[in-house]
């Protein structure tokens, strides 16, 4: 009887080795990560800049940054204030001129935008955005 037990424990071994039943595992070969530094890009817009950091990126200056495939685009920028669609709103045709009461203030255009005040000072206009 003992020689069908070694018989048998020796079948259920070998049949165990055969099928990677009793081999000593192996660990399992390291994923190698890859790093890469991350790229910066930027572009300049009317309204200032963006910028963004990814894998991958470009930019067109006025138009758009994209980085990893994600875009951002320039705002539009904005038209002209409706006054400043007048040229005698502008700073430059105002300052000078006579005014009255004195002590009395206006909005004028610099370009497209509202961007400084004019004061009536003794009867002439003196705009703080423009320097004649």
């Amino acid at each position: 009887m003992k020689n069908h037990l070694a018989l048998l424990a020796a079948l259920v071994v070998s049949g165990l080795v055969a099928c990677g039943g009793t081999g000593v595992e192996e660990p399992a070969e390291s994923l190698e990560t890859e790093s890469s530094a991350l790229v910066t890009c930027s572009t300049t817009c009317a309204t200032g800049s963006l910028s963004c950091q990814g894998n991958t990126c470009s930019a067109s200056d006025g138009a758009y940054v994209e980085c990893d495939g994600l875009y951002q685009h320039c705002p539009l920028t904005p038209g002209p204030a409706p006054e400043c669609l007048l040229l005698a709103n502008h700073c430059g045709n105002i300052a000078g001129k006579a005014c009255s009461p004195n002590g009395r203030s206006r909005e004028c255009c610099q370009g497209e935008q509202l961007t400084g005040d004019c004061f009536c000072s003794f009867g002439i206009w003196a705009c703080s955005a423009f320097a004649p």
